[in-house]
């Protein structure tokens, strides 16, 4: 009985070890049960697939049901009358070797969700079909990655000689009716074949869009048990990685008529590719998958899925590609909606590292149900959305510069990244001063704010107009942003006027976010007399250093702990240092060191720490006497790798 006990204990710390460590599912995220699916077609032909949400007991299952992204579109106007969708060609009567300018401007706004009457179409037929069904909404999604998770697939737009600028607002909308923007400006070629596409004689527009999402599902239990065994995989695996690195796809440039289809950075390899390196670890052992298959169980086949996916999810992340993924089959769809299709993945170095760490992991499924984490990829093509707005002048114009009636001059300012995160959390706004000197009358002068309210509203892009009048030169400009942060200050305190230009400015943030992983084994930990080990950060945010402290304690049972900083534009990477506290000898700090493109941190306790007698230990014990001022330490200044050319 007391080993049954030790068992379940030990089963219980394991599962809970599995969902800190791969879920990364928030708090407030429903966990849906993967056996608990529906699928709904509406009148219109939208295909709906829900899942219903996790109960505490296998088998029962929740007549509350949530429905997974559909219906990407382009969002209205706050009159619910015109879509946010601009494609603006522009030109002048003089040619390029005059001066001359020519091109266009897109803009648009994308947002996914059921529309009111879809909702209330759905809910009836939920009604009717599934006895005291309840739609509770969209599924919680996540954005897949920290960046990328929102895609613009075209061959004109990912032309550098063709695109002279593209800025999007980065992340995926996770709620519905939330917006994700892109703005781009064209030259001549870029504008014309981008048009050209756009026409009905054209089966499809050269610009698809494509959010990349994960959510949480539990997957059934079943009578069996996996093993990883990542000490063998760990002994062949730069074999074993050399082998699929020569059978990659996607690496090569293709043109046609001069112009870049695609292309690939980096080695990155399709689902299927993954799979079947995956289905080579099974048959080497490296996976060991025991099921007690005396019944056609079809929990099984979803078991499978569930770990293949947890693999993904350790060893590799998405891998940016201007590949647009194939369309799925029929079959597939049925199969399974979400991973027979969508990114490309590559292998990460951190998160290899840290599975070797682990030699062996091993997953017991008999009752249990675990949570895992899946993709899923919403996708739609412009074409789709463009025959509704191509007779609208409000969206689709043409214009000559040299027309007396277009003698304005717009100011356009860009956010060059995904803002929202960085209002959210550091930033309260931004304001842009502008004055134009002109040569006669009086001089312009205008400004504006950005805000979460104003990005919400109106996208990363904010305008102004002033009129030429009778200036002899119209375009030319100065402008200044000053960041106001949270706590009060600004950044800069005196920013200086720079030169702009009526084409479009981009506002780089002053910062960017990082998430810090930092791990530490608890056992260990405990075994040497380690009460908490701190993982002690120097870095570089608005010009000042400042310092963030992250704390692993065995006593909190958690060995993964997550913190989100912001540093400066310019910094590579950070200073850390771990300092741990001993139940008898207090606190011991090791030396500083960098971390350049590196987030995750592991803590090792050097074996020469532990010896009283060790040069390493008295330092370590020397360094810890001042501990407590080290927010004031000017760490930074010894590491000048962290700052490129500094």
């Amino acid at each position: 009985m007391k080993s049954k006990r030790l068992f379940t204990r030990c089963f219980q710390a394991s599962a809970w070890l599995l969902l800190i460590l791969f879920l990364a599912a928030p708090a407030s995220a429903v966990i849906l049960d993967d056996e608990n699916k529906i699928d709904v077609v509406l009148s219109d032909g939208t295909k709906i697939v829900l899942y219903g949400e996790a109960t505490k007991s296998a088998g029962q299952k929740s007549n509350k049901y949530y429905y997974m992204p559909v219906n990407l579109r382009l969002s209205p106007r706050e009159d619910g009358t015109t879509p946010s969708f601009l494609f603006l060609k522009f030109t002048t009567e003089e040619r390029a070797n005059q001066g001359g300018v020519s091109g266009a401007l897109m803009h648009f706004l994308m947002e996914w969700g059921l529309t009111p009457d879809q909702d209330a179409e759905l809910r009836s037929k939920l009604e009717e079909e599934h006895e005291n069904a309840e739609l509770m909404g969209a599924v919680s999604m996540m954005p897949e990655g920290e960046t990328g998770s929102f895609q613009i697939v075209s061959g004109t737009l990912s032309d550098e000689g063709m695109t002279r600028s593209l800025v999007t607002s980065g992340k995926a909308p996770t709620v519905p009716g939330g917006k994700v923007a892109v703005a781009s400006r064209l030259d001549a070629h870029g504008a014309q074949l981008l048009a050209s596409t756009f026409e009905k004689s054209r089966s499809i527009a050269d610009v698809s869009i494509a959010c990349n999402f994960t959510y949480t599902t539990l997957a059934p239990a079943a009578r069996g048990r996996i093993t990883f065994n990542w000490s063998k995989y760990e002994s062949s695996y730069e074999s074993f990685k050399a082998e699929y690195e020569r059978k990659r796809t996607g690496t090569r440039k293709k043109k046609f008529l001069g112009i870049t289809i695609w292309s690939s950075p980096t080695y990155s390899y399709s689902y299927d590719e993954m799979r079947e390196h995956y289905d080579m670890l099974i048959e080497k052992e490296v996976v060991k998958l025991e099921f007690d298959e005396l019944i056609a169980d079809e929990r099984v086949a979803t078991i499978r899925d569930a770990f293949f996916q947890y693999f993904l999810n350790t060893f590799a992340e998405p891998a940016e590609s201007d590949v647009p993924p194939p369309p799925p089959s029929d079959e597939e769809k049925e199969k399974s909606p979400n991973i027979r299709y969508g990114n490309r993945y590559k292998f990460t170095k951190t998160f290899v590292e840290r599975s070797f760490k682990q030699k062996t992991k091993r997953f017991d499924l008999n009752a249990y149900r675990l949570a895992i984490r899946w993709p899923f990829q919403l996708v739609g093509n412009l074409a789709s959305w463009y025959d509704g707005v191509r007779d609208n002048p409000k969206c689709v114009a043409a214009i000559n510069l040299n027309d007396p009636f277009f003698q304005h001059r717009d100011i356009h300012f860009i956010l060059d990244l995904d803002a929202k995160e960085v209002f959210d959390e550091t930033i309260n706004y931004v304001t842009v001063n502008v004055r134009k000197k002109r040569s006669s009358g009086n001089d312009f002068s205008d400004r504006v704010t950005i805000d979460k309210k104003f990005l919400e509203k109106n996208g990363i892009t904010a305008s102004m107009t002033y009129a030429r009048g009778e200036d002899t030169h119209p375009d030319v400009y100065e402008y200044q942003a000053q960041w106001s942060l949270r706590g009060g200050l600004v950044y800069p305190e005196n920013p200086q006027w720079l030169k702009g230009s009526w084409e479009g400015v981009t506002l780089s943030m002053p910062v960017v976010p990082r998430t810090i992983e930092f791990e530490a084994d608890l056992d260990e930990l405990e075994e040497n007399g380690i009460t908490r080990v701190t993982a002690q950060i120097h870095y570089q945010k608005f010009g000042e250093e400042v310092e963030e402290n992250i704390h692993v304690s065995p006593a909190k049972k958690e060995p993964l702990v997550e913190r989100k900083i912001f540093l400066d534009q310019e910094a590579r990477g950070y200073a850390c240092r771990l300092v741990f506290n001993h139940k008898t000898e207090g606190k011991l700090a090791l030396p500083w060191g960098a971390q350049v493109s590196d987030d995750y941190i592991y803590a090792t306790i050097p074996e020469e720490l532990l010896d009283t007698e060790s040069d390493v230990f008295k330092t370590a014990k020397e360094a810890a006497e001042n501990v407590i001022n080290s927010a004031e330490e000017k760490v930074l200044d010894k590491f000048e790798e962290l700052f490129g050319g500094k």
